[in-house]
């Protein structure tokens, strides 16, 4: 039989709504409902919730009625083993969003955790943007991510640009979770901007600890580079003292963490990141144009006021002159005095 590519309009808003009662009597297959987009009755339920269903009744009594129920009545295929209810929750729509990326794109935490129970052994794969749905869940923030990482024997760390779940993780630094929508431009040119607390970080690297390791394919930058910059102290100690060695870690442009704390433009963050042993040793360490952190922090200085008092509490250093000369033969000091490339690159972070 040729699969619906409509779904009758009463079907449509009662998949909407979460209202079981016109699928009843159903004669359709559930699978072979669809839109022209190729989404589901369940991706047209979960697409409309705005917010954690109050219930999951919906999802549970249509797997009940078409998935499970005829699924029991059915061989599985002897080759893979996936059952008919299994191949409805694998289905995905036009941007390749399964059931399951659309409930967590929804933040709907029981129901995820009702296709992830029915499901474990799948590998939810990215869409058509590189989002698989633990990406999706960390971008959102909610306990989504539990039952992602809970139930799912393989699961796809990945996300767009190369980059993980853990690089959205790692930008947040609030106790409240608060993602900011960006265009589809912005989300191409940087996967990074998203507050999520730091919690998540943890999260990830309990179970994918190399994802520490993993810069993105565009600048370079890891999941420490990117906590660093975005003031996200709690997430750089957990980084780092799950995965020491990612420190070593430089972008293109050879920064590494502790530049990437003065780029956040916030001395508190700066004076934390220095309290960190591992994270105190890169401070003599040069990117390609020779620049020390602290010559960055010299180039803040010849602006705002406020940084020359962590100059000052390392006077001791540059009178040592540990930091040396960078490639144009400037010393921390001479940048005080100076207009500085850099600075407009800290600044356009």
């Amino acid at each position: 039989m040729n699969r619906i590519t409509y779904i009758d309009h009463i079907l449509y808003k009662a998949a909407a709504e979460g209202n079981i009662d016109p699928f009843e009597n159903c004669e359709t297959c559930l699978d072979q409902l669809l839109t022209p987009d190729e989404n589901t009755i369940l991706h047209v339920y979960l697409r409309n919730q705005t917010r954690e269903p109050e219930s999951t009744d919906f999802v549970d009594k249509i797997l009940e009625m078409f998935l499970i129920d005829r699924a029991k009545a059915l061989p599985a295929d002897p080759e893979s083993g996936v059952t008919e209810a299994k191949r409805m929750l694998r289905m995905t729509n036009v941007e390749r969003h399964t059931a399951l990326h659309e409930a967590a794109r929804s933040r709907g935490s029981h129901v995820v955790e009702i296709l992830t129970a029915e499901d474990p052994e799948f590998s939810y794969s990215a869409n058509v943007h590189g989002e698989p749905p633990l990406y999706i869940a960390v971008l959102r923030g909610g306990k989504e991510i539990d039952e992602i990482l809970g139930n799912c024997i393989s699961v796809d760390y990945g996300g767009p640009n190369g980059g993980t779940a853990l690089h959205a993780a790692s930008s947040g630094g609030h106790d409240v979770m608060s993602p900011i929508i960006f265009s589809n431009q912005t989300i191409n040119q940087s996967i990074f901007l998203v507050l999520l607390v730091s919690g998540t970080a943890r999260k990830i690297l309990d179970c994918y600890p190399s994802a520490a390791y993993i810069a993105d394919t565009k600048k370079k930058r890891t999941a420490l580079h990117i906590a660093a910059i975005h003031g996200n102290v709690n997430a750089v100690k957990e980084i780092v003292s799950r995965c020491p060695a990612s420190c070593e870690l430089v972008d293109d442009k050879g920064w590494n963490a502790l530049h990437y704390a003065v780029a956040s433009q916030t001395r508190n963050v700066l004076e934390e990141c220095l309290q960190i042993p591992e994270l105190a040793r890169l401070k003599t360490e040069k990117d390609d144009k020779g620049n020390t952190p602290f010559h960055l922090i010299a180039a803040l200085a010849h602006k705002q006021k406020q940084w020359r008092r962590v100059l000052d509490e390392h006077r001791d250093e540059f009178d040592s002159d540990i930091f040396g000369l960078n490639k144009r033969k400037l010393r921390v000091d001479d940048l005080l005095f100076i207009n500085f490339a850099e600075l407009k690159v800290i600044l356009s972070l």
